[in-house]
């Protein structure tokens, strides 16, 4: 009788074991985890680079919480930049310990926000006397606020070059030689566009890029074995993250597509008020040079920017296309 009562408890805890693994393998359950909507967005700051006129060049990206929100968020208060006074900062960045001078709170930063972790996304140059004050970039979305504070302090922390770049991005450092370490960013203009051109509602517009690369570092072999598996909805990445940045298998440059040839390009939206939907988005080129075609139609009426980046897997150039939509 004992054992009985014993076997019959052991197959209850074993039914409420396996119904517990159910319920947490549940897609509502995944979906409260992904945290798809409803989270705040996360300033970040990149590092910075010394220029040869003497300036500085930080650079900044972004981690959406959201694996599905792509919100807009316009420059100003909610998204918008400040300079602070770095020496006499202690603690979280204070708005009241601020320049005489602050600056513009429009540093050119995105105000459309894609999925997760997006890196090197934008930059800002900094005058050579900014040296001990800080660039404060601050989101607020979703009834959050957050803050990345840009430093040029602490060099051997902060300072970017081509090693930090591909180590960020996926491609490592090991077994590099000087060659490598020879990497230019890809060459790339638009062709038969101006810096600002019109459209119509729901009519595509065709979009024209001519990119070039210096074949470094060239095609890779991207080993994927132990890496995540694909996002729910196969979401996308700017700078270097869907997947690990929604593109995860695309990105605010696809990095994965680079990996093919050495040379990829991607077209995305970086601000504007309504959807843009395009085709021939993402494209791997022949990095000696070579011409694609894509186009864009939007959904709503108002002023665009859209970004084309070159990306050869480790370093990325883009150019930027206003659009005036009606």
């Amino acid at each position: 009788m004992l054992v009985r009562i014993l076997m019959l408890k052991i197959r209850l805890i074993s039914s409420a074991f396996l119904a517990l693994l159910f319920l947490i393998n549940t897609p509502d359950v995944t979906a409260q985890t992904l945290h798809r909507f409803g989270q705040s967005i996360q300033p970040i700051y990149e590092g910075f680079e010394r220029n040869t006129d003497g300036t500085f060049t930080m650079w900044f990206g972004y981690l959406n919480r959201n694996y599905d929100e792509t919100p807009t968020v316009a420059v100003g208060d909610l998204n918008g930049f400040f300079a602070a006074d770095g020496v006499n900062t202690a603690g979280p960045v204070d708005r009241n310990i601020l320049l005489s001078d602050p600056g513009p709170q429009d540093r050119g930063q995105p105000t459309y926000f894609y999925p997760r972790r997006q890196q090197f996304v934008f930059e800002v140059v900094l005058p050579a006397d900014f040296v001990g004050n800080e660039l404060v970039w601050s989101i607020t979305h979703n009834g959050e606020t957050r803050t990345a504070v840009g430093t040029l302090e602490r060099e051997n922390i902060w300072a970017v070059d081509e090693g930090v770049w591909s180590a960020n991005r996926g491609r490592g450092t090991g077994g590099r030689t000087e060659i490598e370490y020879a990497n230019e960013p890809p060459d790339m203009r638009l062709v038969g566009i101006e810096g600002q051109i019109s459209a119509a509602v729901g009519r595509p517009v065709n979009l024209r890029v001519f990119a070039s690369d210096d074949g470094v570092p060239g095609p890779y072999e991207r080993d994927r074995r132990g890496r995540m598996d694909p996002l729910p909805n196969n979401l996308p990445e700017v700078g270097g993250g869907i997947g690990r940045n929604s593109p995860k298998e695309q990105g605010v440059v696809n990095y994965v597509a680079a990996d093919e040839t050495g040379l990829a390009l991607t077209w995305i939206k970086y601000r504007g008020p309504g959807q843009v939907l395009f085709d021939n988005a993402i494209s791997a080129l022949n990095p000696s040079g070579q011409e694609v075609v894509s186009s864009a139609t939007f959904t709503q009426s108002g002023t665009y920017v859209l970004r084309a980046y070159a990306d050869d897997s480790t370093y990325t150039t883009y150019s930027e296309l206003n659009v005036i939509v009606q």
